[in-house]
């Protein structure tokens, strides 16, 4: 959940600083002071696109910073430890705007991207506007909602992963029917024969470079040898007088320590003479023959030839050797391998067919469910009369299975159900979104839902029963909306208040957390205009009315 929200400089906030609680939070204001301001301020922690307008007037920078509890929400905690951040602890997400439009994000005062921001806020917010129902006149959409629904993971995967072996299988049988398919025959065999007699050998094109290598220094190193072995081999060499040196002082056991400095010296004598051997050999090595060295050199370019033509390296030349013996076995068995493939894929489909199968009977069970479930929640929105029906139909073999999705909708008695697009109106289209909010938000793991403005277009009862579910809503999420009802904000917990204050040469939103006292005043304001005992006293009786219905229905 959002626990604090800081801003400035930001469109019309110079600043703004919020404590949050848990339940459900309304701001209200009058038209143009600035409460959408505030969802974009969020929006854009979210890591929506930044834009230089967002810095307010005369300012360089604009600074939004949220602090968030992620404790609840085991798939934000994944994706921090993958990355390598604490969510154990209260986690600190800051968006900096500079007035040429660029931006920077920081987690925890590390510097990261927006993209991961977008992921890792994507499973804790969900910002809804009016707007945002048009998903529901999406039908792609509906199968999608439903499987979140069904609660089947390992189903849903199998259905996935058999349908992919499926297309594999068959795009592999389209290939090989294809006209470019039948390959020369003469010429696959050429390209085969060209890797096979070449005898390549992995690392061999490493060994011969290192060769080369040691072929071109040959020089300097031959002379350097040369020197080492004259000097423990030579006329000048102290190898011999340190052999004489060990003899003289040998013989005297009684003297403990000079039989050691003797036996010291003797001990070093021998590893000189062995190393001077392997030296010796090593010095013979490099000996290059005209012979060897040109066939290195041609070894290496026939090799960095089939390079050019087959791979950048031995495997890859080898690997390719082996795809062309596999081509020339198919198109001399051609008809074999067609048959054998056709096969596969009718295996691999009737596996498919069967787990899609399985996915539909449970789709087809807990579409019963999701219908119930939504009608008691379209009822308790004051649409009574209203029939919902999630209809399943044949569809296409896909990731999906072999159903598609439409959700059909009735909202007056004796009307025939129909196609949800053709049928609700904008407002029984926020209602139905708001009572789906209210079964996916909680499967979803969504920890904070955002709502702008659902509840345009309606009043009365029916303003109450949105409030009312909202509340209901607050129990599984933390749950903020801006309205302009006085029925839908007496229904909240805590109760934001936003106003614009203008000067001559500047304008300014600020956003103050009410009283229940100065609640009571807004809902005056807010339903009738003005502030008369009247106004209060209806105000107030709305509020405590509202409020015993939430507590009611948060305890039923």
């Amino acid at each position: 959940m959002l626990k604090h929200l800081y801003v400035k400089n930001f469109i019309l906030i110079d600043e703004a600083d919020l404590d949050f609680d848990a339940g459900f939070s309304v701001f209200t204001g009058e038209t143009g002071a600035g409460k959408s301001i505030l969802i974009d301020a969020i929006s854009l922690l979210c890591g929506q696109r930044a834009q230089a307008g967002f810095v307010k007037k005369g300012e360089n920078k604009a600074l939004i910073e949220g602090v968030f509890d992620f404790s609840a929400n085991p798939r934000v905690l994944a994706l921090l430890q993958e990355a390598g951040f604490d969510g154990d602890e209260d986690v600190v997400i800051s968006r900096e705007i500079g007035a040429e439009g660029k931006s920077q994000m920081r987690l925890n005062h590390r510097v990261t991207t927006a993209n991961f921001i977008r992921e890792l806020l994507g499973h804790e917010i969900d910002i809804h506007s009016q707007h945002d129902t048009q998903y529901l006149l999406n039908r792609s959409s509906f199968l999608n909602l439903l499987d979140q629904y069904l609660d089947d993971e390992a189903l849903l995967s199998s259905v996935k992963t058999q349908f992919k072996a499926y297309r594999q299988l068959k795009d592999q049988l389209e290939e090989a029917r294809s006209p470019k398919a039948e390959q020369d025959l003469e010429f696959l065999r050429f390209q085969l024969n060209e890797i096979e007699q070449a005898q390549l050998k992995p690392g061999e094109d490493e060994e011969l470079e290192a060769i080369e290598r040691r072929i071109a220094a040959r020089e300097k190193i031959y002379q350097r040898v040369a020197e080492s072995l004259e000097i423990l081999d030579g006329e000048q060499s102290t190898v011999p007088q340190l052999y004489e040196a060990a003899r003289l002082t040998g013989g005297f056991p009684e003297e403990t320590e000079l039989a050691e400095i003797s036996e010291a010296l003797n001990e070093h004598y021998y590893g000189l003479q062995d190393l001077k051997e392997r030296l010796q050999r090593y010095f013979e090595s490099l000996e290059f023959s005209e012979e060897q060295i040109n066939e290195v050199q041609s070894r290496l370019f026939e090799i960095n030839r089939l390079k050019r033509k087959y791979g950048r390296s031995l495997n890859e030349i080898l690997e390719k050797g082996e795809s062309f013996r596999l081509q020339l076995n198919q198109q001399e068995h051609r008809q074999e391998y067609l048959q054998e493939l056709q096969k596969q894929v009718q295996t691999a489909y009737k596996q498919f067919e069967e787990t899609a199968m399985k996915l539909r009977q449970v789709r087809q069970q807990k579409a019963l469910a999701l219908q119930k479930e939504v009608e008691i929640h379209l009822h308790d929105l004051m649409l009574p009369h209203a029939r919902f029906i999630l209809q399943l139909k044949d569809a296409k073999p896909s990731a999906h299975g072999l159903d598609e999705a439409d959700f059909m909708i009735s909202m007056n008695p004796g009307e025939p159900v129909r196609s949800l697009a053709q049928v609700a109106s904008g407002g029984e289209l926020s209602r139905l979104m708001l009572g789906l909010k209210t079964i996916f938000t909680r499967l979803e793991g969504i920890q904070t839902v955002i709502f702008d403005e659902i509840d345009t277009g309606v009043s009365g009862q029916v303003a109450t029963a949105i409030g009312l579910k909202m509340s209901l809503l607050a129990r599984d999420a933390q749950v903020f909306s801006v309205t302009h009802l006085a029925q839908v904000a007496a229904c909240a917990d805590q109760h934001y208040h936003v106003t614009k204050r203008q000067g001559q040469d500047f304008t300014e939103t600020q956003i103050q957390c009410l009283s229940e006292d100065e609640r009571v005043d807004q809902l005056a304001l807010i339903s009738q205009g003005e502030l008369s005992d009247t106004a209060r006293q209806a105000a107030q009786e709305l509020y405590q009315r509202n409020q015993k219905k939430v507590t009611e229905a948060r305890s039923a």
